[in-house]
């Protein structure tokens, strides 16, 4: 069974705030389109969020996160945001991001084609298509299991 331990200390604040039961209020970043930037470019320089164009074969940055990992290119590519523990998909983060997208566009049609989520570790709006370097096994956040389980609690 994972411990908190086991989670590396730069990123345990963040695990701690995602075990614990908090309000459903809505997250700053999906409401604040600037932060929400600033947020992903710290994701993208602390821990190579990306690529930054899934649809395209981005042969050097899976041969990097390969690497880094120390696993094939195949393996790596299924290490997505889309399956992390930190993505969180519950309703309520969806709608908090619906929310911040607002009625300029379609905001539902928007999450749904992006297949957008909430990154709880670098708190941003994220694409289920993408991964990083603090990606954890165990995802998405939906809401359905007891993840808090899985974690002893800092003391």
């Amino acid at each position: 069974m994972a411990t908190m331990r086991d989670v590396p200390a730069r990123y345990q604040g963040a695990m701690k705030q995602m075990m614990s039961k908090t309000s459903t209020k809505c997250p700053l970043p999906t409401q604040d389109v600037t932060l929400n930037l600033k947020n992903r470019a710290k994701a993208i320089t602390a821990a190579a969020y990306g690529p930054e164009n899934p649809d395209l074969p981005n042969t050097a940055y899976w041969k990097k996160k390969a690497d880094t990992w120390d696993v094939t290119i195949s393996d790596a590519k299924e290490s997505r945001c889309g399956n992390c523990a930190a993505f969180n998909v519950q309703e309520e983060i969806k709608e908090c991001i619906a929310k911040g997208i607002g009625m300029e566009a379609d905001p539902w049609g928007t999450i749904e084609l992006a297949d957008l989520g909430y990154c709880e570790i670098f708190d941003f709006k994220c694409a289920a298509s993408r991964t990083c370097d603090a990606w954890v096994v165990g995802g998405p956040n939906d809401g359905e299991k007891d993840e808090s389980a899985n974690y002893e609690e800092l003391e």
